[in-house]
């Protein structure tokens, strides 16, 4: 069966390699308009959104969770940063990240982030970009013992009411697609 939305489903896959030709404005905006299409627990939609572009902050993001890194999990440290050119981003030229605010104990906003970021890198393969969703980025914004999580929330106009949840690196990929195998042994019918 066809389907375009299947088709990108089936297509998806997280890519390590961008080129470095910039996002065109109107798929930003696609992109855009699929995060806060996501749907939410009550519709309470409790994320901000953040498309950054700026080179300069999405190195330092990606800095400051290796850093923490480095100092909590050096050997895990050691073994990730072999992996990487210079970026937890893996030099995408875009990187949306989500912030969640805390709503009721018994919601999940967790959740409501990840449908956002599925929304984003199922829209970006429709589009031909690909995608990176990337939950090690969180780290970045965790580190207690300096300024650089506050500095950062700063820099990116999040509230501190608001804690980054997940981000998804975007770009024009540099290599083939890779799409995981599924496993339809993983799915029961009763």
């Amino acid at each position: 069966m066809s389907n375009p939305v299947l088709d990108a489903i089936a297509r998806r896959d997280s890519c390590r390699s961008f080129t470095s030709q910039p996002v065109s404005r109107a798929d930003l905006d696609a992109l855009a308009l699929a995060a806060v299409s996501a749907p939410s627990a009550r519709g309470l939609e409790p994320w901000r959104i953040v498309c950054v572009t700026d080179q300069a902050l999405i190195s330092d993001i990606s800095n400051a969770a290796l850093q923490l890194m480095a100092r909590h999990e050096p050997s895990a440290y050691e073994k990730f940063s072999a992996k990487l050119k210079t970026s937890i981003f893996y030099e995408a030229p875009v990187v949306f990240v989500i912030a969640t605010r805390r709503t009721w104990d018994y919601v999940s906003e967790e959740l409501d982030a990840g449908i956002v970021a599925e929304n984003i890198a199922l829209a970006a393969t429709g589009l031909g970009l690909g995608s990176l969703i990337n939950g090690y980025s969180t780290q970045a914004f965790r580190d207690q013992k300096s300024d650089v999580a506050a500095e950062l929330y700063e820099r990116l106009g999040i509230p501190r009411e608001y804690a980054v949840t997940i981000s998804v690196a975007v770009g024009h990929p540099d290599e083939p697609s890779t799409p995981h195998q599924p496993d339809p042994s993983k799915v029961h019918f009763i």
